[in-house]
């Protein structure tokens, strides 16, 4: 077996943070201590549901009364198949997670209310959902040795939403396990024997899923998602504790190779978007073994761990705005459950405190998944009563090792400017072509902006992925060198980042990108130097370039999600939406500049940015093959706060 490593310089570090405390602490879960443990766990889950607001219980029996009548859909295998037929993976996704929420919010309804009418159309759903052939996504199959397409009934997957659905049915089963059984016995059985056969009995005979990590591939949100969702649907539903003990160690063996792999920074190259799934499922992990092992499995003292959570809140612009470079999305409220547990986890108040303030921009129970849902509930008192819930939103931070760097006009605040930069390479995962790509908001509100990513079809994920628009370099806040693109694979990276701390009030960093480009882009270096004057309010960038030799007119490109004016002496001006300048770009004199509108008609690029984007291409005319420029933005005076 192959361990993924991190190298620091020459030095490897085999982290396994997971697996050396299991060996070291000799630990083993017993038949007593479970049973106990998941006795006063709903007991305590119980009384805290009972204890709910009124308007709360309300609101979840509102919703799960719509469904009392409702005919469960099938899933045929012409909806399965479309996705290897015509790439369309949203039909049988839509159908598949509107079952799944169905079935939660009617047990979350019963809970509150303890009314039979609720309870067989629990039944029906939970029956439904065990006679489903696969809980794998069309999306997922082809990784069966029969490919794309049908599921194979004689080789199991595991896949994202299979050990989410074991997760949610352990989690029913948990808290209705009596009602069940005086219904009918069948039920619990079933429920056993499917997780056993779709879950247990393949996760402890394979070790050749990617996510694993065991053949010595990177792993991303993957891993920590989907064994934690084994690991919890063993712990709520095993009968045979001796299968449990093997089972959580190789979880645990799994998890490392996750950990392994993660900078000393914490950050993640998935971006926030996809951190709840990431970080955010690895600490709900921690805190089930925390808490399942009575306090004998514990990480609370290993910094990188703790790291991993503070990177969220470092990656926050204003409310619900993210950075979202790669597949992240613009808007985004990450899990505030996983929030919260970091920072009870590693007792550290901003991140607590944080957690309350994103439960305060949606302010609900996520009932539509009976999972989530429980998990809210033991923490809900406190994140709607929190007195003190804050975003931090510090004035600076950088992440060598991800090469990210975050920084803002005023540290609390979201007034001013915010700029976020990127350095890395083209083989992260969920990359998009972009090294050296930055984005730029004023007063909270997008400016300079990364598209980010569209809805997801066949191909998103598949060879074609460069070809989609918004994955492309030219498309993003960086040059086209000799009318080349970046190119992907990890090779195309920067060089020499720096980042400096703040000194009188001003930020700098530095990266070379010309080793994100091939070699047809003739480049010998591309060295981007960004500054931040936070006294003066002002973002510069300046790019030093030297070409082997000249080809074509190579381009710089800015994209904004509002309309942009010329002002005609060098100046343009980004409009809000009332026609007033947000930001303010100044150009060289005698540079050349042009203003495209792209149609945005993707459904989930739309909901971030309307119907249009604007790209400013200055033109770098004449045919010098080394040369520097500079781009100031600044904040209109009577913008200013």
């Amino acid at each position: 077996m192959i361990v993924p490593v991190l190298l620091i310089g020459q030095v490897q570090i085999f982290r396994n943070y997971l697996t050396n405390t299991f060996k070291e602490k000799r630990f083993s879960f017993s038949a007593p201590g479970l049973q106990q443990w998941r006795s006063v766990g709903k007991k305590e889950l119980l009384q805290k549901i009972s204890s709910l607001p009124a308007e709360v219980k309300q609101d979840v029996i509102k919703e799960a009364d719509k469904w009392l009548s409702y005919d469960w859909p099938a899933l045929p295998a012409s909806i399965y198949m479309e996705f290897k037929l015509n790439g369309n993976r949203n039909r049988f996704e839509e159908r598949q997670t509107e079952r799944r929420k169905v079935l939660s919010d009617l047990v979350a309804a019963f809970l509150i209310s303890k009314d039979q009418k609720y309870f067989f159309p629990i039944v029906n759903g939970l029956w439904a959902t065990l006679e489903e052939s696969t809980w794998v996504l069309p999306a997922h199959i082809g990784v069966q040795k029969a490919g794309s397409g049908l599921p194979d009934p004689s080789e199991q997957i595991i896949d994202l939403v299979n050990g989410q659905t074991a997760a949610l049915l352990a989690n029913i089963q948990w808290v209705l396990h009596d009602e069940m059984d005086a219904y009918s016995p069948i039920i619990n059985e079933r429920i056993y024997s499917e997780l056993r056969k779709r879950i247990v009995i393949p996760y402890l005979q394979r070790s050749d899923f990617w996510w694993m990590g065991f053949n010595g591939n990177i792993v991303n949100n993957w891993n920590p998602w989907i064994n934690t969702n084994v690991l919890h649907t063993e712990l709520l539903t095993e009968a045979n504790i001796d299968t449990l003990n093997l089972i959580t160690e190789k979880i645990l063996r799994s998890t490392d190779q996750f950990i392994n792999g993660y900078p000393e920074d914490g950050g993640c190259d998935e971006g926030p978007t996809y951190w709840s799934e990431a970080g955010g499922k690895l600490i709900r992990m921690l805190y089930l073994l925390r808490s399942a092992s009575y306090s004998k499995l514990n990480w609370s003292s290993e910094g990188l761990l703790q790291r991993m959570g503070t990177y969220i809140y470092k990656m926050q612009i204003s409310k619900n705005y993210f950075v979202n470079f790669g597949d992240a999305f613009a808007r985004n409220i990450p899990n505030a459950v996983s929030v919260y547990r970091f920072g009870e986890y590693f007792n550290n108040d901003s991140l607590i405190h944080f957690a309350s303030y994103l439960f305060s921009l949606e302010k609900r129970l996520p009932a539509d998944n009976i999972t989530e849902f429980f998990q809210m509930v033991e923490v809900y008192r406190f994140l709607s009563s929190d007195q003190d819930a804050a975003a931090p939103m510090p004035a600076f931070s950088c992440l060598p090792d991800l090469q990210v760097i975050t920084a803002r006009s005023k540290n609390r605040t979201d007034e001013g400017l915010f700029l976020a930069i990127q350095g890395g390479n083209n083989g992260e995962s969920h990359n998009h072509n972009d090294v050296g790509n930055f984005i730029i908001y004023a007063n909270g509100k997008p400016v300079i902006v990364d598209a980010g990513v569209g809805v997801y079809t066949a191909q998103t994920f598949s060879s074609k992925r460069y070809e989609l628009w918004n994955m492309q370099s030219q498309w993003h806040n960086c040059p086209t060198i000799n009318g080349v693109m970046q190119q992907n694979g990890k090779q195309f990276k920067a060089t020499g980042f720096s980042c400096g701390d703040p000194k009188n009030g001003n930020m700098s960093a530095k990266m070379d990108i010309a080793g994100a480009y091939p070699k047809e882009a003739a480049v010998k270096s591309w060295i981007r130097e960004f500054s931040f004057d936070r006294d003066k309010n002002v973002i510069s960038i300046k790019e030093n370039y030297r070409l082997e030799k000249w080809i074509e007119n190579s381009k710089v490109h800015f994209l904004a999600c509002c309309p942009v004016k010329d002002d005609g002496n060098g100046m343009i001006e980004f409009l809000d939406a009332d026609g007033k300048p947000a930001l303010l770009m100044h150009i060289p004199k005698g540079i050349e500049f042009v203003v495209e509108e792209k149609r945005v008609e993707d459904k989930r690029l739309n909901s971030s940015w309307g119907d249009k984007l604007y790209r400013v291409t200055v033109i770098l005319s004449g045919k010098s093959l080394e040369d520097s420029l500079k781009f100031d933005f600044s904040i209109p005076k009577n913008q200013q706060r």
